[in-house]
């Protein structure tokens, strides 16, 4: 494959090049991938996937993993791949529709080409144009951005990150996950786009509250699903009683927290998950914030 040059996937297989991806971009997204196999099945591809040498990316630092098993692609097998800097979902469901090509009749038969090009400016570093390509072309969600912080310092020990990143990988929000790790919302879009640029700001050094996150988090999964731990509303109720203990609470509000959660019923817990709120009352928050606080008082008494 040569510089500027658009070429299909199809002749770079023959060639034996397979595709590769960074290991921390994207997730794939179902309903992006459903939507991607539907706007290929009627319109084609419109523009090349842009690429770049796994050999190069490797020797930046970044992992490298076979786009299709997910394996991490070693330094001596680098030459045969080619990594996808976008395209992630497109390339999934071209991959989708040509696997249901069996299923079909000849004539409806998914006929597509994917279309690829190496990145035109080849003197920035792979992790900047990630960032260029995917934020300023095609914009992330806050999470992504912890994924790129990640991949972009992949020899640095930031077990904050990976925490923030272990959450995200769930579908928490990138402000969920902060607050339940850091009590705070501080680590945002900011914090992570500096650390894209290599530029670890203090936040994301600040591990004084990870483990009470955690250990929280792990009590919190006994009596409710993730969809209500990942709504903010428990965490924000929990922040606000530690903002409201005094000093010499706050040592062992940890532990008092955790006996709380665990002494909930599964009757009050019940009570809490369906919670609804009232058109012209109270909305749902206030109604768990009530029950919360009226657990808390029966607990402290």
């Amino acid at each position: 494959m040569k510089k500027n040059e658009i070429v299909t996937l199809n002749s770079l297989v023959s060639e034996g090049k397979k595709i590769a991806c960074l290991s921390g971009n994207r997730n794939l997204d179902e309903k992006i991938v459903k939507a991607k196999m539907k706007s290929l099945g009627e319109c084609g591809h419109l523009v090349p996937a842009i690429v770049v040498d796994a050999t190069d990316a490797i020797n930046q630092g970044l992992e490298v993993v076979d786009f299709t098993t997910g394996n991490v692609v070693r330094k001596e097998e680098a030459m045969n791949y080619l990594v996808l800097l976008d395209a992630n979902h497109r390339y999934e469901a071209h991959c989708r529709l040509l696997a249901d090509n069996e299923k079909r009749d000849e004539q409806d038969r998914y006929k597509g080409e994917f279309k690829l090009l190496y990145a035109l400016n080849t003197e920035l570093p792979i992790a900047k144009m990630l960032s260029a390509i995917n934020i300023d072309t095609n914009p992330w969600n806050n999470g992504d951005y912890a994924k790129g912080a990640r991949m972009r310092n992949p020899n640095e020990e930031l077990p904050l990150l990976d925490a923030v990143n272990d959450l995200v990988n769930k579908r928490f929000s990138l402000t969920a996950a902060s607050k339940w790790l850091t009590f705070k919302a501080n680590l945002d879009k900011k914090v992570m786009s500096c650390a894209m640029n290599g530029i670890i700001l203090p936040e994301l050094r600040n591990i004084t509250g990870l483990e009470r996150g955690k250990r929280l988090i792990e009590v919190a999964k006994e009596h409710f699903t993730e969809k209500t731990i990942k709504s903010r509303i428990l965490i924000d109720w929990i922040i606000y009683k530690y903002d409201n203990t005094g000093d010499d609470g706050k040592s062992d509000f940890t532990d008092k927290m955790e006996r709380f959660l665990r002494n909930i019923s599964n009757e009050d817990a019940d009570y809490i998950e369906k919670a609804k709120g009232k058109t012209g009352g109270d909305t749902r928050e206030s109604i768990i914030n009530q029950k919360l606080t009226e657990l808390w008082g029966n607990f402290e008494g």
